[in-house]
């Protein structure tokens, strides 16, 4: 998938990794908007600058699939419009907000390590079902 990433400060950002030099908003080049090609969900998670820029408010991410995307959803994978499938214990961190799906997560009444998965949210420092808002557990 690409990302289209754009600065919505007053300054300039340097993003490390995809070696983004952003300019301020505004920019009459179009300079404050940058796109990241076949950017994938750990490269977003593990870029501190984007995490830091985009809870702020000072940058915006906004993603796009491409060919390669739309093959694999025709086959049934992740698709732009489903949650990323995780085991509870393989969650990732997160940012407030921010969905998936546990799929061996325990929704309702099921006993330990019987969770036939249910969706989260992260939400202060945890991984929550969003049922009753209850740290997810397998």
């Amino acid at each position: 998938m690409d990302a289209a990433i754009t600065n919505l400060s007053t300054e300039r950002v340097f993003i490390p990794g995809p070696n983004l030099d952003m300019a301020a908003t505004g920019d009459a080049d179009g300079n404050d908007t940058k796109t990241w090609s076949d950017i994938t969900t750990n490269d977003l998670d593990g870029n501190p600058v984007i995490k830091a820029g985009v809870v702020a408010g000072t940058l915006s991410v906004s993603i796009t699939p491409d060919a390669d995307d739309a093959a694999a959803a025709a086959q049934g994978a992740l698709g732009s419009n489903s949650l990323e499938r995780f085991a509870v214990a393989d969650l990732p961190t997160g940012f407030d907000g921010r969905t998936a799906f546990a799929t061996d997560g325990r929704a309702g009444a099921e006993g330990a390590a019987a969770g036939t998965g249910t969706m989260v949210v992260y939400s202060n420092g945890d991984w929550r079902r969003v049922e009753d808002l209850a740290t997810v557990a397998a």
